[in-house]
């Protein structure tokens, strides 16, 4: 399939396209969910891997579905990878996707898993770009037209990184000094690429891909939120549209990151990342986005909407991207 790419899983990872026609047609039946991964090849700073976040969704693949093997008895069926993203962080080696044909490459390979057999199906990405998050729902909203249940998780994140509190993220910092800790957790919520957040998720999912530089990097520089985007979010917060506001507020705080010359291509401080820590963050990311799949799958709740949902309209169906 164009686009695809295959990656590396734990032994008891079934790679669905590699299995024999009939026998792929047979484990579908089992009920068990397909996990499609659809990532980019996306500069992460000079300590990060261009596959990361092909990594970390592997990883959460993995412990998501372990957790929904304790109540069901499936097999932990892998369909594949789509190697694209649509608005990549700049940088060397990253590979950029324009929305249109992101969406029928994942509309193409959804439509290819109902024809396979596909009862239920996890989008899974760590790409959080919402153009990105918005073609992705053009693949749920196929597959549900085809009565399969579906979601994206990433999208679960993304809505709380909107109204993060966090203080309940404190013991993923409890191993700073009071001064770090004091400055890093406040930041949290902008800290959304490569930082002290996504760099601990890399320690805990993928160490070896980890340049041991990273204890070495300089905090990100300090920008300035677009003025534009802020002066939207606060008219918005003004009209009583909390969420709408939220979203321009991360939007603005994501624009005026990618201003900076040169660009680092990470955001906070990488350097006090730890596994430890990564390994807290997963164990509230799998909390947030086990009870919601099992929900959707099998209970036909809704699935979670991409944040920033206005921006199709905004930009006349992704005619106009970044």
């Amino acid at each position: 399939m164009r686009g695809e790419t295959r990656t590396a899983h734990s032994k008891w990872v079934i790679s669905l396209l590699d299995r024999p026609h009939q026998e792929a047609r047979r484990l579908l039946q089992s009920g068990a969910p397909v996990y499609l991964a659809v990532n980019p090849v996306e500069f992460h700073g000079p300590h990060l891997s261009l596959h990361n976040d092909a990594l970390l969704s592997r990883g959460l693949t993995e412990a998501l579905h372990a957790r929904l093997q304790v109540k069901h008895d499936w097999p932990l069926l892998f369909g594949g990878e789509l190697e694209l993203g649509v608005e990549p962080a700049p940088g060397p080696g990253s590979r950029h996707t324009p929305y249109r044909i992101a969406v029928g490459r994942i509309e193409e390979a959804c439509r290819a898993l109902v024809e396979l057999g596909a009862k239920r199906v996890v989008l899974m990405t760590f790409h959080g770009n919402p153009f990105h998050s918005l073609a992705l729902g053009a693949g749920v909203a196929l597959l549900a037209k085809a009565k399969v249940p579906a979601l994206v998780p990433m999208n679960l994140l993304l809505q709380a990184m909107l109204n993060v509190d966090v203080a309940a993220y404190a013991p993923a910092y409890a191993h700073l000094a009071a001064a770090d800790r004091d400055r890093l957790l406040p930041a949290l919520p902008s800290d959304f690429h490569a930082g002290f957040f996504e760099t601990s998720l890399a320690l805990h999912f993928a160490p070896e891909t980890v340049d041991p530089s990273y204890v070495e990097l300089p905090p990100c520089p300090t920008f300035l939120p677009d003025p534009g985007m802020l002066a939207a979010a606060r008219g918005a917060r003004a009209l009583g549209k909390r969420q709408l506001a939220a979203e321009l507020e991360l939007a603005a705080i994501g624009k005026g990151w990618q201003t900076l010359q040169p660009f680092p291509g990470y955001t906070g401080e990488p350097a006090k990342a730890t596994a430890a820590a990564g390994g807290f963050f997963a164990e509230k990311i799998l909390s947030l986005w086990a009870p919601r799949t099992e929900a959707v799958l099998l209970q036909g709740e809704t699935p979670p909407e991409p944040i920033m949902g206005w921006l199709k309209t905004a930009s006349l169906g992704g005619a106009i991207t970044a």
